[in-house]
């Protein structure tokens, strides 16, 4: 191992959130952004969507989508994501 930690998160993740790379199950490159965010300041949010949308792991639309249903409500990462995406298509 080259001595870097390894964090396992748990929680209800929807079908819909979940991914396989190269056989091992992970959650989709939005989950992970969505989960991620509150921990980020506002520049490297804004970097990581675009890198991700650039890359398209997922489009504005799928975000939008994604961060207005029900069990997003409530979670902080998922209101911060609709802020950058919403700001990044203004500014487009």
């Amino acid at each position: 191992m080259d001595g870097r930690d390894v964090i396992v998160h748990y929680d209800d993740v929807p079908e819909s959130d979940i991914t396989s790379i190269n056989g091992i199950r992970c959650t989709t490159a939005l989950r992970t952004v969505i989960d991620v965010a509150p921990e980020l300041d506002r520049t490297e949010l804004e970097r990581m969507v675009r890198e991700c949308l650039d890359r398209r792991l997922f489009t504005p639309e799928e975000a939008m989508e994604r961060v207005a249903k029900p069990d997003m409500l409530t979670r902080l990462g998922a209101r911060l994501v609709r802020q950058v995406v919403s700001s990044l298509g203004e500014a487009a």
